[in-house]
Order: C-alpha cells, then structure tokens, then sequence
C-alpha cells in the first residue's frame, strides 16, 4: 500500500494506493480531537487509488487491513487490521497485527509535519509513504518487503 500527501493550503490530500495484488481495505483513525476522514476504512481493489481530504493540521493514523468479509456478520471481520467488524471504522482503532502510518500535520507551514511507518502494532502488509510531488528534503517512510519471512513460523501472520 502507498500513502502519498499534497497540500495546497486548505486541505491536505491523501493518495491512498493499493499496490498489492490481493483486496486491502484501508483504515483511518483519527487521534482526539481530529475529525474522522473517509468514514474511517474503504475497499480498494488491486492497482486502485483513493483521494482522502484532510484539513491541514490533523493527526491520525492510515493501516491496511486484510482478508476481511463484511456481509458474514462475523467479529472480526478481517483477518489482520480489524475494527470491531466494521468496514468503516468511525474514529475506531484496528485490531493488531497492522502496519500503520503516522501523521502529524501541522497548519504552520514554519513547522514540520511528520509522518512515519511503524510496526508497533506488528505487521501485516507492505507500506510506504511518501510526499507529492516528491521532496528530497523528505525521506520514503517504507516497510516495502515482507517481514514475514525473517520471522519465527508462530509470528507469522
């Protein structure tokens, strides 16, 4: 999955990509006091791309979520990433294992923004996030192979 962001002053967009070759349905959620962006979790098939409108000083958290079945009624819904069964998460955080990215955007264009790619909550997908156009002053966060396959068989996902 690939997160790109472009400001232009009022709003932030993000570039959601889906770059793998199975369903991912991406998660957002919200710290306090930030408005939840997208209804908080689409599907995106193969190859799609979604923009996401933020406003330019917002902090949240993106993840993937895989293997997920909605209509079942099942809890969880999703094999990794779920958010108490929900296709749209609503402000909801996921479930581990999921590889997130972080943002923390500042209005202030004085002030850095942030982003990072973090593996605190384990991991489930490749994922990579980048600014557009790109900005060398700024680095890819990624975490673009599988760790799986450096992990003991009883921590793979």
């Amino acid at each position: 999955m690939m997160i790109g962001a472009v400001a232009d002053g009022q709003m932030v967009t993000f570039h959601i990509r889906n770059k793998c070759s199975c369903p991912v349905w991406p998660a957002i959620a919200p710290n306090s006091g930030n408005p939840v962006l997208a209804d908080g979790g689409f599907l995106l098939q193969p190859g799609q791309t979604k923009q996401v409108k933020a406003p330019p000083k917002w902090n949240g958290r993106f993840w993937g979520r895989t293997g997920c079945n909605f209509e079942s009624g099942t809890k969880p819904a999703c094999q990794t990433g779920d958010c108490q069964g929900l296709l749209s998460c609503n402000g909801s955080i996921g479930f581990p294992p999921a590889t997130l990215v972080e943002v923390s955007l500042q209005e202030d264009r004085s002030k850095p923004s942030f982003y990072d790619v973090s593996l605190v909550d384990g991991y489930n997908l490749p994922i990579s996030v980048a600014t557009k156009p790109y900005n060398s002053t700024c680095t890819i966060g990624s975490c673009k192979e599988s760790i799986n396959n450096a992990c003991p068989k009883e921590l793979q996902v």
